[in-house]
């Protein structure tokens, strides 16, 4: 049964102006939109449990209720549009699942996730906010944290964090070649340009986040509305890579990585490392899916109580994610570096160029998006 489905709608909005807050705080551009994904997972969440508190609101009002929430269902159905036509398929594209893009698709999709598109999205959420607080008295109402300690920058532009934000970086993924400062490989109709470079490419990503949680992590105390969000980020992202490892998407069409790899010709002996070793893993990571990433971080499950949205509550120590994080991840570069035709993509993010150099034009950036 639904419960405290005005927290979490307070929740969900919040979350959203949090994760544009930090994608505008943070100056490297490639992290901007590896954060920014996130805002489409809230988005869609918000989705559900709006319109089902929305009818609680209707209900609750009585004989007036159906044309009280008239305003209020105009907006929710807009935004619900947005996510029927354009925002779930990124999602779930980008964030959620990895699944597999034509060419054509990867720039726009990538693009998309914008200083334009959150803008306006944020002033959805302003609204619907604002008739939430009008309609229901115990509606809450939604927050922005205040900003991240500005010493965080400093921390991120570190050579052996994120580097100088404004130098070029060489890295493979198959969003790098749409990114500014970035240098990539056009994707290409090779045997490994298709699962290898995405689920590499994902691995990525999550060091990066690694990278970004680092000093808040340090600061130690209680969980910031922040670093929350970036743990639940790195929770979607670990269980997409762990699909996109072993098991594909088959409502996507997107093969699995072992698929791709024992599938070429000769096959690569990584697809059998990969297997004979996923029994690593822990266990515990079938109840972290089922509980934690399918209920609070890549959806937002009605029938669950606010107070076990919050972390010291989840059914999941972090620090015993962050191990099979590692795991998983050192599992993948293994079975890379087992044949020369992926050892290619093991690279980290590499800084080649110095700052204040000028970059080509041609790629927009997030504020330009």
């Amino acid at each position: 049964m639904p419960v405290d489905l005005n927290i979490k709608v307070t929740r969900l909005i919040s979350d959203f102006r949090a994760v544009l807050a930090l994608t505008e705080f943070i100056e490297h551009e490639l992290e901007k939109r590896i954060i920014a994904r996130l805002g489409l997972i809230k988005i869609e969440a918000l989705i559900a449990i709006a319109g089902t508190y929305k009818n609680e609101i209707r209900r609750n009002l009585g004989v007036r209720g159906r044309t009280a929430v008239t305003n209020l269902e105009t907006l929710v159905t807009r935004l619900r549009t947005d996510v029927d036509t354009g925002i779930g398929n990124i999602r779930n594209a980008m964030a959620g699942h990895l699944l597999q893009l034509n060419i054509t698709e990867i720039p726009s999709h990538w693009l998309f996730m914008g200083h334009s598109t959150y803008t306006i999205l944020a002033q959805d959420l302003d609204q619907i906010d604002l008739e939430f607080r009008q309609l229901d008295g115990a509606y809450p109402g939604a927050i922005t944290p205040p900003p991240p300690d500005p010493a965080f920058l400093v921390g991120w532009r570190l050579p052996n964090v994120l580097g100088p934000p404004d130098a070029l970086r060489v890295v493979t993924m198959q969003t790098g070649l749409w990114t500014p400062d970035v240098i990539a490989q056009v994707p290409g109709g090779g045997t490994f340009q298709d699962a290898s470079r995405r689920v590499l490419g994902l691995r990525l990503s999550i060091r990066q986040l690694g990278f970004i949680l680092q000093p808040f992590w340090c600061l130690g105390g209680p969980v910031s509305a922040y670093e929350r969000l970036l743990i639940e980020l790195s929770i979607v992202d670990f269980f997409a890579l762990e699909e996109a490892i072993y098991s594909g998407n088959v409502r996507g069409g997107t093969p699995s990585l072992i698929h791709e790899w024992a599938s070429a010709t000769p096959p690569h002996a990584g697809a059998a490392y990969l297997t004979q070793f996923r029994g690593s893993l822990s266990a515990l990571i079938t109840g972290w899916r089922d509980n934690v990433r399918n209920k609070i971080c890549a959806h937002m499950d009605p029938d669950i109580a606010a107070a076990d949205l919050e972390v010291d509550r989840w059914p999941m120590n972090v620090p015993d994610f962050n191990a099979e994080v590692e795991r998983l991840c050192r599992l993948l570069g293994a079975g890379a570096r087992l044949d020369p035709r992926t050892r290619i993509f093991l690279a980290p993010a590499l800084t080649v160029g110095n700052p204040g150099v000028p970059q080509p034009g041609g790629i927009p950036r997030w504020s330009e998006t």
